[in-house]
Formats: structure tokens, sequence, C-alpha cells
């Protein structure tokens, strides 16, 4: 029976002995050491604010248009006698120089019958005047003689006729000179309605064109720009005192620029951008002298403009990536992140123009941190250290 018993507690015995050994380990086993956690300071690059002397250039894109652009038409009704070689879409007229001419025998023969009509006129007047001076000798001694016995009405009804004459000349001899289109500057044709053969009326649109001598880009810029510029709403430029304008685009990958000048700024905001618009011009855009590696600013291309705006003179400058949302920047002092609010000057894709809220030599930050707290430890690191900044503000 007891040897029953004992092989029934024999594994309890040995779970009791081992736990007890297992104990008294556990009770006498050397206690690790305790160390403090250091706090993690944050590696950030940084770079100082600096005084830069620049101009506030402002930069916009626009379309290049004709100044003058029309729909040429016929003053007078015809068949088309001839046109010029140039009477085609993209070529080149001088000005004055004809471009097409109408059958002009109609018109030749008006002109003919209205020089007899001034003949007969003026003869009926020489008439008339040699009768009132017939009239005013038969009438000597006799008083208070009527207007219509010294022939007078005669004579102005006379007179009246050849001015009328003379009118009727000079209308004939006008429409005669409008049998032959021109232009009145030099210019490229963009379009041809009609062609040699065809019957006109007057009024009827030949060909759509643009003068030369100027072309126009309309930029539209934001409010702030005018600060930039030093230019108010509604500005004017005077003779020669337009503020420069680099125009500049890319054709089958070759860059080509073209200078010209702002002449205006127009008188009112865009109710729906609430933008301003300004005009810049370039002179003679396809002559020679005018094109960029043989490339004129032809109307039609889309280009950037580079408007030099005012002269500042020691304006503290930072990278533009370190300005942050809401106008902040963040800077070191004391090897503690400092929060700064600043009133930005100007700024444009590198660089950002500060005129209040930094000093010249302050060390600007230009990483990027997630939940910046002012105060938090941080430190600045040399560029191509690897740095420990977050990834996100």
């Amino acid at each position: 029976m007891l040897k029953k018993w004992l092989k029934r507690l024999a594994p309890i015995l040995i779970i009791a002995v081992a736990f007890a050994i297992f104990a008294t380990l556990q009770a006498n086993k050397p206690m690790p050491e305790k160390k403090e956690a250091q706090a993690r300071v944050l590696q950030v690059y940084t770079t100082p604010a600096a005084l830069e002397s620049t101009f506030f250039d402002v930069y916009a894109q626009g379309e290049v248009k004709a100044r003058t652009a029309i729909n040429l038409a016929a003053q007078v009704g015809g068949r088309v006698e001839w046109v010029s070689n140039q009477f085609i879409p993209g070529g080149f007229v001088r000005a004055g120089e004809p471009i097409l001419r109408l059958e002009a025998i109609d018109y030749q023969l008006a002109l003919n019958q209205a020089e007899a009509s001034l003949a007969n006129a003026t003869v009926l007047l020489e008439k008339a005047e040699a009768d009132a001076d017939v009239a005013r000798k038969q009438l000597v001694g006799v008083k208070n003689p009527s207007p219509l016995a010294l022939k007078i009405p005669q004579v102005k009804e006379a007179k009246a006729s050849v001015k009328a004459a003379q009118a009727s000349v000079e209308r004939a001899r006008l429409n005669l000179e409008r049998t032959t289109v021109s232009l009145p500057y030099d210019a490229r044709i963009t379009g041809v309605n009609v062609q040699v053969g065809q019957v006109i009326a007057a009024g009827q649109a030949l060909a759509a064109a643009f003068s030369i001598d100027e072309v126009m880009v309309r930029l539209a810029l934001k409010q702030e720009a005018l600060g930039s510029l030093g230019l108010p709403i509604g500005f004017v430029a005077e003779a020669n005192n337009e503020p420069s304008v680099t125009f500049s685009t890319e054709i089958a990958g070759t860059g080509y620029q073209w200078t010209g000048k702002l002449t205006h700024i127009e008188a009112n905001i865009d109710q729906a951008t609430r933008m301003v618009h300004a005009t810049a011009t370039l002179k003679n855009p396809y002559d020679k002298a005018n094109t960029s590696k043989g490339m004129p600013m032809a109307v039609g291309l889309y280009v950037d403009a580079h408007i030099q705006g005012r002269q500042v003179d020691q304006m503290i400058t930072i990278p533009r990536s370190a300005l942050r949302p809401g106008n902040r920047v963040f800077i070191i002092e004391n090897d503690t992140l400092q929060v700064a609010d600043v009133t930005v000057a100007h700024s444009n894709e590198e660089k950002a123009y500060i005129s209040q809220g930094l000093v010249a030599g302050a060390q600007i930050i230009t990483s990027p941190i997630r939940n910046p707290i002012a105060g938090m430890a941080i430190t600045s690191i040399k560029p191509g250290v690897p740095a420990e900044s977050e990834s996100a503000e």
C-alpha cells in the first residue's frame, strides 16, 4: 500500500523540488544595471540668412498677338482681275503695294461721264455769270433791282451744279482707285477668300492679315507683382523709359529669346481671377535684327515673360524651400528651434526676400520637420552629413 502511494506522489515531489530550485536561482541572480534613456536630439541642415542686392523680377506667360489684325474687305464691287503672288496664306506685302485688282472699265467709264458732266456744268456757270454781268449793266440806274433781275439765283444754281459735278468726279476717281486693293502698313496674309475671276460685292471680305510693325503679349499678373515692379494699376510707360521684358520659348528643343518693353498696365482688376493684366510689346518682330537665331517672335507663339522689377539693396534672402506655410521660418537659437513670423517682400522659385521678421546671419532650417515645437532641442549639421531629420512637417 505504501509503495503504491509513493508511486503516485513521486511526480509531484519532482515538480515541487524543481520549482524550489528555480525560485532559489531567480532570487539569487544579479540585477541588470539601470541606465537612464538619453533624449534624442534632432539633426537638421541650416543656412545663414544673407543680405543681397537684387531686382524683384516678375515672371508671367502669354500668347503673342498682332497689335493690328484685320479682315481686308473691298470698298467697291467687281470681278477680280489680278492678285499678287503674295496673296496667299503666309504672304508678305509692303505698305501701299497692290495685292488685288478688280476690273476697272466700269469705273473708268463712270469717271469719264462725271468729267463730262463737270465740263457741262462749268460752261453753264460761265454762261450764267455772263448773263448776270449783262443784267447788271442794263439795270444801272434802276433803284433796288431784284436779285432775280440781276441773275444772282441763276449764278448760285450754276455754281452749285459745278460743285456737285466736281464731287461726282472725285467719287468716280476714288472708286476707280479702289479697284486696286492694298494695305497701309507692312503685313502678313493669314487667309484668302477670293480668287481671280470671282465677282465680289462692296464690303465682301477678301483676306485676313496682320501688321508686322509690332506684336504684343497680354500678361496676367498677381496683385503682389505690382509691388515687385514698383508700378501702379493704370501705369502707362513713357517713351524710352519702359521696363525691360525678356520673352522666351522653346521650339523643337531649341530655346529662343527676344527683348521687348512693358508698355502699360490695365486700369482694372479682373473680377473673375483677381489678376491684373499688363501688356508687353516687341517692335518689328520679323526684322532680321530682332529675331533670335533667325527665329521671329511670331504671332501665335506662347512665350514666357521675364519682367525686370525694381532694384532693392541689402534685402535679407533665404532659400524659397525654407519658407514654411503661413509665412513662417524655422531658425536655430541656442540649440533650440524657434519659429519666426516673417513678411515676404518678394519670392521666386529659388529665393524668398524678407522685409521683416529676420536678421542677417540667422541660422535658417532648411530640413523638413514633422510636428515642430518652439523650444525643442535641435542641432545643426554640415551639408553632406546624413541627417536624422523627419520626413514631413
